[in-house]
């Protein structure tokens, strides 16, 4: 969850589409983003935040103290990232970098909602799965085109509709809000400061050492936003970069993460607690939580989460729109190999593939104990897989930390006596 950030982020993006305003189309297309925004983010202060009142500040002095230096950072970075040896590196995984924003900004274009927040997101789909149906009075139209012609005739329909009413109606489709706007221009661009993972491993270490000594607890992310907001900022956008990033924080600066993290641990833990907010942008990623926990009820899949929801969205809208409406049973017996499996929400992943020899099921999972307990219990997953799916020819398990896949064939089953 986005529980601290570097305020600057947001600051040094707009001033890059606003400079970028000035050039012409083709230089525009030519540049990217996410590496001026790095290359700018480079060179200036670091303003992380953790809390609504932090956040307000760190922004309120951008603005005030620090807007000169970022005009003349974001010239520079155009300048710069077209020598820069990087910018045809492999770009980061998105798996790293990939946020609930990113996935939201996906979801509003698929949907054909600009406006779509997290919690009206199980509810869209739904509306989305009826939309491409085969009703003769949308045939042909787009789901954008659906969605508002569903709109006009939900309004027609209703009785006694004042002028004020039709003007209300009007603007709750198309009221701007702020927030949304915010947390959606994060997903515009891909980055990472390596700093943050270093420095919050390194926090949680010495408060495990030092939680004795301290006179009062303090959070993590606290902490990290204090230490980080005294170290510089090494921002990347490839794979390369974030190597070599990596490599230059724990060579040059290991000792430094070190003492600033102690300090601050005694610094913040002097100073009287105050109730505070969390940053404005967490309250959509509560808000993501709330929906995915919503659409696993709906579909009965405890596989769901924000990561895979575009593609599995995709898969029911692409089936639905073909009259293909096994997808709904489908998902409900890989969702009750999930449970049988004792499988927690996030665990894993399940899919059906297909090959020459027929279907396959595939277990992709995210966590070692998972991968640990299903690569120990290759029958009972075979059983709850045959039984649902008879057909299957072979199980692929797969991990992240592994390049391969440990497969189950059918002859393997049939040697086990569960054929």
């Amino acid at each position: 969850m986005t529980s601290l950030k570097n305020a600057l982020e947001e600051i040094v993006v707009v001033e890059i589409q606003d400079q970028l305003n000035h050039l012409s189309q083709s230089a525009r297309e030519a540049i990217n983003l996410s590496e001026v925004a790095a290359f700018a983010l480079n060179r200036l202060p670091a303003l992380y935040a953790s809390t609504s009142r932090g956040w307000l500040q760190q922004r309120k002095r951008a603005h005030n103290e620090l807007q000169n230096q970022i005009v003349s950072a974001v010239k520079q970075a155009l300048l710069g990232v077209k020598q820069d040896p990087l910018r045809k590196s492999t770009k980061i995984a998105a798996s790293q970098v990939e946020t609930p924003a990113h996935v939201l900004a996906k979801l509003q274009q698929l949907f054909s909602k600009p406006s779509l927040l997290w919690q009206n997101v199980p509810q869209a789909f739904q509306e989305a799965l009826a939309l491409v149906t085969h009703a003769p009075e949308f045939a042909g139209l787009s789901i954008n085109d659906r969605n508002r012609l569903r709109e006009i005739k939900g309004y027609l329909q209703r009785k006694g509709t004042s002028n004020h009413d039709r003007r209300d109606w009007q603007a709750n489709i198309e009221l701007p809000n702020p927030e949304l706007k915010s947390y959606i221009l994060s997903s515009s661009y891909f980055l990472v400061n390596v700093l943050e993972d270093l420095v919050s491993k390194e926090v949680a270490t010495q408060l495990t050492h030092m939680e004795t000594v301290l006179p009062r607890k303090v959070g993590i992310d606290d902490v990290s936003a204090h230490v980080l907001n005294r170290l510089p900022t090494l921002y990347a956008t490839t794979q390369q970069g974030l190597i070599w990033q990596t490599q230059k924080a724990k060579e040059k600066l290991s000792s430094q993460i070190e003492s600033t993290v102690i300090q601050s641990l005694m610094t913040l833990s002097k100073t009287p607690r105050r109730l505070t907010d969390p940053i404005p942008l967490l309250k959509f990623e509560e808000e993501c939580e709330l929906a995915i926990r919503e659409l696993r009820l709906i579909f009965q899949r405890d596989d769901i989460t924000w990561h895979n929801f575009v593609s599995l969205a995709e898969y029911a809208i692409d089936h639905e729109r073909q009259g293909m409406t096994y997808w709904r049973q489908q998902w409900r017996m890989l969702g009750q190999i999930y449970s049988e499996m004792y499988l927690q929400p996030g665990d894993a992943e399940l899919s059906l593939g297909h090959t020459a020899d027929g279907e396959v099921l595939i277990v992709r999972t995210y966590t070692k104990a998972a991968f640990g307990w299903l690569a120990d219990n290759p029958k009972n997953l075979g059983i709850s897989t045959l039984r649902l799916f008879p057909a299957v020819a072979e199980i692929e398990l797969h991990a992240t930390f592994l390049d391969f896949s440990i497969n189950y064939t059918r002859e393997e089953m049939a040697a086990d006596g569960i054929i």
